[in-house]
């Protein structure tokens, strides 16, 4: 008869892919930046200096108690902020894009995450689990080369049900690594 396998130690590969409406979420909000940019553009160098000077040029047909269409803090406000969506706009998606590069992998005892160099779970000296229930991100304290990381594992940008199970094999292997340490209890 075979002895079962240890809950710490996991069957296979468990792969977490990019998030699927991370991205196009990211892709929704980076297009109405960029529209709502060039739309402020347009009206704040275009359109309102062009119906203010219109209103210069009827003189003394309209009423001079009046004020012009747009005030000089609006139009500096929409030129201002039509610059600021345009130019956010590419490097926030570009950011959105590495941020959710690649994939966590669980691949036996390894773990390998975008960005950092493959973990052994032995390395793992302490999960951070303070914003996991509310916000999925788990934080991975671990040393690696002499170095120290901290590995954030979000599970919002990345596949929620693997997310979810890589970080319950680690919670495994902690304990298993805390209950072999504390040793046998008399």
């Amino acid at each position: 008869m075979t002895q079962p396998e240890s809950p710490a130690e996991p069957s296979g590969d468990i792969v977490a892919r990019v998030d699927f409406q991370y991205r196009w979420r990211s892709w929704v909000f980076a297009i109405v930046l960029l529209g709502m940019g060039l739309y402020c553009l347009h009206d704040g160098f275009v359109v309102w200096p062009r119906e203010n000077a219109a209103w210069e040029q009827m003189g003394g047909s309209v009423d001079r108690s009046q004020r012009p269409p747009h005030d000089p803090p609006g139009v500096l406000f929409n030129q201002i902020a039509g610059i600021l969506c345009t130019a956010v706009s590419i490097p926030f998606l570009v950011w959105r894009e590495y941020r959710s590069r690649g994939e966590y992998r669980l691949s036996g005892l390894t773990l390998s995450v975008p960005g950092q160099p493959a973990i052994a779970l032995d390395q793992i000296q302490g999960l951070d689990l303070v914003r996991w229930e509310r916000k999925g991100i788990a934080v991975l304290e671990c040393e690696v080369a002499g170095a120290r990381h901290r590995i954030a594992l979000h599970d919002m940008i990345y596949q929620r049900g693997p997310t979810d199970k890589i970080v319950e094999q680690i919670e495994r292997r902690l304990a298993a690594m805390d209950s072999a340490e504390a040793g046998p209890t008399a």
